[in-house]
């Protein structure tokens, strides 16, 4: 009687809140049933799949349970531009940093951090992102991909279809590894690498399962300690960026990478004088919207923090910009009208610089600009943001109170898949993005890097580096599906980053090919 007793009462915790939503009147999905409420579509189902179903059928706004907690989802444009802006101090914190937090390192990345201290650490290294920087990371992503260029020509000799991921992870993994930590890779044909070998180590492929363990589940996820980032094989980085940042601090050896600028901000590496900070700082606080508030915030970081953002450089950008390059290559496949079109501006903006492919010349190709806007729209490579309430909120005029502690989600790929907001949403249009098409939309109908303060820190540099990457590409390659290639793409199951399981094409040399310098 006593283990009936027990288990009755679990039953009766697990589905004490099923009628949340209905209460506030809020449309909400369901069945929900107990202990895993309204996820239980995962089973079979990508969240991004899952998301857009509900959306569609229920509304911009509505509820669902992770497990037993209720979970409101907001796609509504204008609220949106009320949570991520006016109400930023509301809404400052994501739900994901209680699910990586845990480990030291972990939690001083900037994308773990929450409050003040996230203020903070924002306010130091946004100069790191400033124009003037990136410019200067230009010939290390050129350098990359002119490495990822030979690999495809030697690949694609015979005709033989490629793995896309194959390559895009591997520029991706070179650029990181010379931008952020002075090290030269060739990731493609040297895999044993301990630097390549501690990154895959990393990421488990069960990170989405994972993460969905975390929102079931999350005092048990804690107690049992399951890591959504295998952090072991990360203090290989830490290790490595600690070395080179004392070895140039011995020598006086400077290099123009992110670990250089975030010595900057090191008060043991105060010597060094910032040389373009300036108008770029400007440029970051009037882009981001931070407020005046941050000048009086402590700006040098301890070298744990400083060695901790270098890593996390790694963590956030790796796959971020691997399947932004490999989704957009695979959709220039299968559309060869708007891949001519793409090798037209490329042609004719090398034509005018005699191949030398400058930061200026990047500029120049808006068409390339329109496209991985495109790719961005129909891939995101987070379907969904989140964030958790800090204090009551009540929603616009929904009537709707979110008490503090309540988790938003914003399903971005469902938004962005709306046919009222995007017309015959699942084409692939790249003149969605030309600037009166733009005027049409509300801003907050498009977000695949999150937006207002709290926006991606290092949007401008991953969207440099995938313009780079396709600019090499399409310069130098025909780009053809295969009766290998997937349509439509596959994606992994589980919450976290939109994965696709293959993206199979070939690669055809071009003999009208543009010489890059």
């Amino acid at each position: 009687m006593f283990l009936f007793n027990r288990h009755e009462a679990l039953l009766g915790y697990s589905t004490q809140n099923f009628d949340y939503w209905k209460k506030r009147g809020i449309p909400h999905a369901g069945p929900a049933i107990p202990f895993v409420g309204t996820l239980y579509p995962l089973l079979w189902k990508p969240s991004h799949e899952i998301d857009l179903e509900r959306y569609l059928k229920l509304g911009p706004v509505y509820g669902q349970y992770d497990g037993n907690t209720p979970v409101l989802a907001v796609a509504d444009p204008k609220l949106l531009r009320e949570i991520l802006v006016k109400e930023f101090p509301t809404f400052m914190n994501r739900r994901m940093a209680g699910f990586m937090s845990g480990d030291a390192m972990v939690s001083s990345f900037l994308f773990t951090l929450r409050g003040e201290e996230w203020r903070r650490m924002r306010n130091i290294i946004s100069p790191t992102f400033s124009t003037g920087k990136i410019k200067k990371m230009i010939n290390y992503i050129k350098q990359c991909s002119s490495t990822m260029i030979e690999n495809l020509k030697k690949a694609s000799k015979f005709g033989k279809p490629l793995q896309v991921k194959q390559f895009s992870n591997a520029f991706s993994m070179d650029v990181i590894a010379s931008a952020a930590f002075s090290v030269h890779l060739d990731s493609y044909n040297d895999p044993k690498n301990t630097f390549i070998q501690s990154a895959l180590k990393a990421f488990s492929p069960y990170i989405n399962f994972k993460l969905a363990f975390y929102q079931l589940w999350p005092k048990l996820a804690k107690r049992v300690g399951v890591q959504v980032i295998y952090t072991k094989p990360l203090y290989f980085f830490k290790e490595s960026a600690l070395h080179i940042m004392k070895q140039r601090k011995k020598t006086g050896h400077t290099r123009n990478d992110f670990l250089q600028f975030l010595m900057r901000a090191v008060k043991d590496f105060a010597e060094e004088k910032e040389g373009d900070v300036g108008n770029d700082e400007k440029d970051m606080k009037s882009h981001e919207g931070q407020d005046k508030s941050n000048n009086q915030i402590n700006k040098s970081l301890s070298l744990d923090e400083a060695v901790s953002q270098s890593v996390q450089f790694f963590v956030a950008g790796f796959d971020t910009v691997s399947s932004a390059i490999a989704n957009a290559v695979y959709l220039l496949a299968l559309h060869p009208d708007i891949q001519n079109r793409a090798y037209e501006e490329v042609r004719d903006v090398l034509l005018k610089t005699e191949g030398d492919l400058t930061y200026e010349a990047l500029q120049e190709m808006n068409y390339l600009d329109n496209v991985i806007s495109e790719t961005l729209r129909l891939y995101p490579s987070f379907p969904r943001l989140e964030r958790v309430t800090e204090a009551d909120y009540k929603l616009g005029s929904t009537g709707v109170v979110m008490p503090k502690g309540t988790t938003l989600v914003i399903p971005v790929y469902a938004m962005q898949r709306d046919p009222k907001l995007y017309p015959d949403p699942n084409r692939f249009d790249p003149d969605r993005f030309l600037s009166e098409e733009r005027a049409k939309r509300d801003p907050y109908s498009y977000m695949p890097f999150g937006t207002g303060p709290r926006v991606c820190i290092g949007m401008r540099f991953g969207l440099m580096q995938v313009k780079t990457c396709l600019t090499y590409i399409i310069a130098n390659f025909r780009i053809h599906r295969c009766p290998e290639t997937k349509v439509p793409l596959e994606f992994r199951l589980g919450p976290g980053p939109l994965a696709s399981k293959s993206q199979i094409l070939r690669f055809e040399e071009r003999t009208d090919k543009i010489p890059l310098k």
